[in-house]
């Protein structure tokens, strides 16, 4: 069973472009992360948010990988993109369960 986690970024006014150019050059990485079994992106153009929709291994996976990404500056490269700076990332875990 894989562990899904929804992250979503909402990006300022006239910021997309770089945001998009960011986290072009971050997938590869996140991807690559031991446990990491995908990603898809999509954009809410009326919010201009980016959602990102991961399925890891584990939790444990993933919260090693996002303290590997704090360790290498996410947030500080986040800052000036996100309309409420870093703080405004929102991260859901969802665990499936079988109904």
């Amino acid at each position: 069973m894989k562990d899904r986690v929804i992250a979503e970024f909402p990006v300022k006014a006239g910021k997309r472009d770089g945001f998009e150019t960011a986290l072009r050059a971050a997938l590869p990485d996140t991807r690559a992360f031991k446990g990491c079994r995908g990603i898809k992106v999509f954009h809410d153009a009326q919010r201009n948010t980016f959602v990102l929709i991961e399925k890891w291994k584990s939790f444990e996976h993933y919260d090693a990988y996002l303290a590997w990404r704090m360790e290498t500056g996410l947030a500080e490269m986040l800052e000036p993109l996100l309309k409420g700076g870093a703080k405004a990332l929102k991260i859901t875990k969802l665990k499936a369960t079988d109904i």
